[in-house]
């Protein structure tokens, strides 16, 4: 077996490794279904046509996968985003997904692109590994030495419905264009730079899945000058008057967070979904009145 960065040549092979991972029971065959409903099985690597165009954005990006090889036939791949996290994770190598075909599962597949990742990181100048939501944390990740590190807290709350001043600029980023230098303060169920992947695309409209649902509500994006922070208002998916909230900001403000709830409120949702770094958690609560529904977890190794 050997590790290798992967090209749109895997697509395939790639393909074949999740339709044996599905995050449900298939309740019909594959070949039966549209692109969009593969999606709600496991993500655009369910089908050639949305997986070519996930590979061809990250290698635009510069985020290629890593890809396990055996006897010319693709059998495990890895995702992984490199940049600048919240504290107290700095720059971090954050590992997106991780599969091995059912048909070569524990036979080293997984273990050798669990060492190429904790090498890459290391080279990168990374100061952690992580993962999060606790994909397979304890037990998998443990082995390598992996360890919690933080509790973000989520956070379901009523959209105010008054319209109060802000500071707020309309904002679409250009295609392709860089992830801001500070972190993610809301919303990191991923890491930031593939939060602003996903967030591009989406407004871009790039990828197969989201052409067929072309229909739904499109992502706000917002810029304040005044507080520093780039935000976005993403619909929530089958939920209508849901939106999620994601802030990029050097330091977070109460204000900043008004001012994205306020223009929720413009737009039509009446509640939103933030998932917040624990400080920030408490600043929103104590200043809003919003209580902590939950959290999430981040896991990870300090190089």
């Amino acid at each position: 077996m050997i590790a290798r960065e992967a090209s749109l040549d895997d697509t395939q092979d790639i393909v074949a490794i999740y339709l044996t991972n599905p995050d449900k029971p298939f309740d019909r065959p594959v070949e039966a279904m549209s692109i969009a409903e593969r999606h709600d099985y496991g993500g655009p690597w369910m089908s050639p046509e949305s997986c070519a165009i996930h590979l061809n954005n990250l290698l635009a990006w510069g985020h290629a996968p890593l890809v396990v090889e055996k006897e010319g036939k693709v059998i495990a791949e890895a995702e992984f985003y490199i940049g600048r996290d919240i504290p107290p994770l700095d720059t971090t190598l954050d590992i997106s997904v991780i599969y091995v075909h059912s048909g070569f599962q524990r036979r080293g597949a997984g273990t050798m692109l669990m060492e190429e990742l904790i090498s890459k990181g290391r080279s990168s100048g990374c100061r952690y590994v992580t993962v999060s939501g606790g994909l397979g944390a304890p037990g998998f990740y443990a082995r390598f030495g992996f360890e919690h590190l933080l509790d973000l807290a989520t956070i379901d709350c009523g959209v105010r419905q008054e319209t109060a001043p802000c500071s707020c600029e309309p904002y679409a980023p250009e295609d392709f264009e860089m992830p801001p230098k500070s972190p993610l303060w809301v919303g990191r169920y991923q890491n930031p730079c593939q939060k602003w992947i996903e967030i591009v695309d989406k407004m871009e409209k790039r990828d197969a899945i989201l052409r067929e649902r072309a229909a739904w509500p499109h992502t706000i994006g917002r810029y304040s000058a005044k507080h520093e922070f780039i935000g976005f208002l993403s619909p929530e998916w089958g939920r209508a008057t849901h939106v999620d909230i994601y802030c990029w900001a050097e330091t977070l403000t109460t204000e900043a967070i008004s001012e994205l709830l306020t223009h929720a409120h413009l737009a039509g949702y009446k509640r939103a979904s933030l998932l917040c770094h624990p400080d920030v958690a408490q600043l929103v609560s104590r200043a809003c009145g919003y209580s902590p529904a939950g959290s999430w977890s981040i896991w990870g190794k300090k190089l």
